[in-house]
């Protein structure tokens, strides 16, 4: 049966063509060389080499061999390094679960830092809701999360990478449209379109919070899920909403976004949440760079 050691010594004699150049080229001595030579020939049943005292030469058989274990060598060396990078993390996959908002901003600046250090890694992205991404993460769907607090799944650590203010958005011909800020008790009797409860249960809490803490309560509350959605609405003048600052990135024409009046210190946390148990070094890697 062929070996490494015999490839690897016959490629190095059929590139110096000289026994002694070669064995200093693989840092070890003529006889243990000849041996690996002599094995590699009895394996194959023909001579690969034509030796005197003057010159070494080649035999068509060696000359193709010699070609081959060039490629089959290269295939290895190649191999090796493959595998090193993902033992290490600079390559691999990586599966990495996001929310809508967090696309905005976050994610495409991420994205880029992880190329620029990793370009080996493959990425696999999932939008998906932060109640879908803690039951991807507890099926091990992906490695690591970018949603909101707070996580309580045991096995799953997180930690906080990203924090906005709140925003007002309403139609470009509100009535309000003039103001530089708006105030909670300004848009009480308008149709509030924000998150729902189940599909987005922390913008949820903490949009209603604000309301509940000023002892107000919206006339009409309509829920959708997404924020690109719930501008689309408000853009169709079906009401106003309470939106994170990064939806500025997105904001359709007929949007406009001012600052909510004395919440300025409430503000929108993004976390990372990865499973402690991870054998995956690609998503270790990725996670330091997150900060």
């Amino acid at each position: 049966m062929l070996t490494l050691a015999q490839l690897r010594c016959f490629g190095a004699v059929a590139d110096e063509l000289n026994f002694r150049r070669a064995a200093l080229r693989l840092n070890m001595t003529q006889p243990p060389l000849t041996r690996h030579i002599q094995a590699l020939e009895h394996e194959i049943g023909t001579a690969l080499l034509d030796r005197d005292r003057r010159a070494v030469r080649l035999t068509p058989a060696g000359a193709s061999l010699a070609r081959a274990a060039r490629r089959i060598l290269e295939q290895v060396a190649d191999a090796t390094q493959d595998a090193r990078k993902v033992a290490g993390g600079e390559a691999g996959a990586v599966t990495i679960g996001f929310t809508v908002t967090s696309s905005y901003v976050f994610v495409p600046n991420l994205i880029a830092r992880i190329r620029q250090s990793f370009p080996a890694l493959t990425l696999n992205l999932r939008e998906l809701t932060t109640p879908e991404q803690l039951t991807a993460l507890r099926n091990e769907q992906i490695d690591f999360g970018l949603l909101r607090p707070p996580v309580t799944l045991r096995g799953v650590r997180t930690r906080r990478v990203h924090r906005e203010t709140m925003v007002v958005a309403i139609p470009r011909h509100h009535a309000l449209a003039s103001l530089s800020a708006i105030g909670l008790s300004d848009i009480v009797a308008d149709t509030l379109i924000t998150y729902p409860p189940v599909e987005g249960p922390y913008l949820h809490r903490l949009v209603m919070g604000l309301f509940h803490a000023a002892s107000l309560s919206p006339a009409n509350v309509q829920y959708i899920t997404q924020t690109h959605s719930i501008l689309a609405l408000v853009e169709a003048g079906l009401g106003v909403a309470i939106v994170p600052q990064a939806a500025e990135r997105v904001v359709p024409p007929g949007v406009m976004l001012r600052p909510l009046i004395g919440h300025e210190a409430i503000n929108v946390d993004l976390h990372v949440a990865w499973l402690t148990n991870s054998k995956n070094a690609a998503c270790k890697a990725v996670l330091s760079l997150i900060g």
